[in-house]
């Protein structure tokens, strides 16, 4: 009896040390390994994925031997307050741009990564790094400053629109054209150049190609030991992309935007930089940000200008994209919605400029595209952080320094006891009803990210979609002809509407 209870206890002790969130809710394969979360993310299911195992497990589930979603208010304010030391997880080696180095130190059995200071906003793990490289670009990407790129907005709006019109309500695909018209606003924006994307009526299929490394960065993410080794091993990179099915080629004659974007911000900054005194003329951002260089050139060095004129359409060309196609599919399938933001926009005397849609000429435009956000979020899996020394303590249990802890958006987003007892429901009207509850409602947004990670780019994307979805509306009736099942849309850590076809009548053709 003594023996059998001996071993007992052994067992458990060491079931605990090997498998320490073992006792925690969730599917029993994910308390051992991550092999069973990776198959979900592999095979796209991230947008179902939170939402199911909230449902089942509650606002607490282990989906990793080392990791945990939650669903709360009180989980949320505990791990993306700012000040809390909730440091990003292992999870983003798999999106960092730097190859690191390795340090080894006495006392440490685990070598430490060490990442050059390049900005690398997205997988910085330096947090006090981070903080500084955001104070120094922070009044360039105010919206004070943003404003002043609307005319290049209303350029690409006008051209897009032209092209429309020549489609004469033709079926199309809603996440290229979005994609097209998300490319060339931050084309115009930060570098005065396009693509050629709404001139060829297509983006070259550089869309599809972004979206099918996010499957493979999403599995790669939760192996951090293989992504730390596949830095500097491509040979394992490649057996561990063929082993997981995520390994792809890009078709014959492709052409991804970024070469001439990194060929000409290189040029440009090099010409600017032989003659410090010259000032750049051209209206873009790309001209904000080589001054702030010359202002402050040991603060905002130059690796940090080549990198932020590229990261600007990096991070920005899918996070616009995305937020682009759900707002447009989910007012396109939603007529009494499309005619009240219509009836509201033409109740606005002259041009739809920024001013007027925060000043409030347009809150139920503006409501409408933040409902879209909340159901379909730019992030498909949990923004992953670690819990810090000391521990967290959070539903009346204990989480050991180093978890790896976070809440998925979409089942977040979909939290009744947040955004009311119609969570599920596309009702634009939720962030009207009274000032305080749309407060509450985007304290636990996580559409740009969480507490002091929020997106730096925010008010950039926020002052193109604010711009084209009124712009789109106002010149055509939206007409949602394919939209397939959520559970059919393939959803990795980067979340897309895909495979929605829309037509763009324009409102002549109805009226005529």
């Amino acid at each position: 009896m003594i023996l059998t209870t001996a071993l007992i206890v052994l067992a458990a002790v060491i079931i605990y040390r090997l498998f320490p969130l073992y006792s925690i809710p969730g599917p029993r394969l994910a308390a051992v390994s991550n092999i069973w979360l990776a198959k979900h993310v592999r095979d796209g299911r991230m947008f179902t994925l939170g939402k199911t195992l909230h449902q089942k497990y509650g606002p607490v589930v282990r989906v990793g031997p080392s990791e945990v979603w939650f669903n709360s208010k009180e989980a949320f304010k505990l791990i993306y307050s700012a000040g809390n030391g909730f440091e990003k997880s292992s999870f983003y080696l798999s999106t960092s741009l730097a190859k690191p180095t390795i340090s080894f130190s006495w006392g440490h059995l685990t070598p430490k990564l060490e990442f050059p200071d390049t900005l690398d906003f997205l997988s910085e793990f330096d947090t006090k790094r981070y903080r500084l490289q955001r104070r120094l670009i922070g009044p360039s990407y105010q919206t004070s400053n943003l404003k002043k790129f609307q005319p290049a907005i209303d350029h690409v709006i006008s051209q897009a629109t032209n092209q429309l019109r020549k489609l004469n309500g033709a079926e199309v695909d809603l996440k290229e054209w979005m994609h097209i018209i998300a490319v060339e606003c931050l084309g115009q924006v930060v570098l005065s150049w396009s693509p050629g994307y709404i001139q060829n009526k297509s983006d070259g299929g550089t869309g599809t190609q972004a979206y099918l490394g996010w499957k493979r960065k999403s599995v790669f993410g939760l192996f951090p030991a293989v992504t730390a080794i596949s830095f500097f091993s491509q040979t394992v990179g490649r057996w561990f992309s063929n082993l997981w099915g995520v390994t792809f080629s890009t078709p014959k004659g492709f052409k991804p935007f970024f070469t001439p974007v990194y060929q000409k911000s290189r040029k440009r900054i090099a010409a600017a930089l032989r003659n410090s005194n010259q000032r750049d003329d051209r209206k873009d951002l790309l001209a904000d940000l080589i001054q702030l260089h010359k202002d402050r050139p040991e603060e905002f060095k130059e690796v940090y200008l080549r990198r932020l004129a590229v990261t600007n359409f990096g991070a920005g060309h899918e996070t616009m994209c995305s937020a682009l196609t759900s707002a447009m599919a989910m007012i396109g399938q939603h007529l009494d919605v499309q005619e009240r933001i219509l009836q509201e926009i033409r109740q606005v005397d002259g041009g739809l400029s920024y001013e007027k849609v925060v000043k409030g000429d347009l809150k139920y435009t503006i409501a409408s595209i933040k409902e879209a956000q909340r159901l379909h979020p730019v992030i498909g899996m949990s923004l992953s952080r670690t819990v810090p020394s000391g521990g967290m303590h959070v539903h009346g249990t204990y989480f050991s320094a180093g978890t790896t802890v976070g809440c998925n958006p979409v089942a977040l987003h979909r939290n009744p006891d947040i955004f009311g007892p119609d969570a599920d429901s596309f009702n634009p009207d939720r962030w009207l009803q009274d000032p305080e509850s749309a407060r509450e409602m985007d304290r636990y947004n996580l559409t740009w990210g969480g507490g002091g990670r929020m997106c730096p780019g925010r008010h950039l994307a926020e002052l193109i979609v604010y711009k084209v979805v009124p712009a789109l509306v106002k010149e055509f009736e939206v007409e949602i002809t394919h939209m397939p099942k959520e559970e059919e849309m393939p959803v990795y850590f980067m979340a897309m509407l895909t495979g929605v076809k829309v037509k763009f009548i324009p409102w002549e053709n109805k009226l005529s």
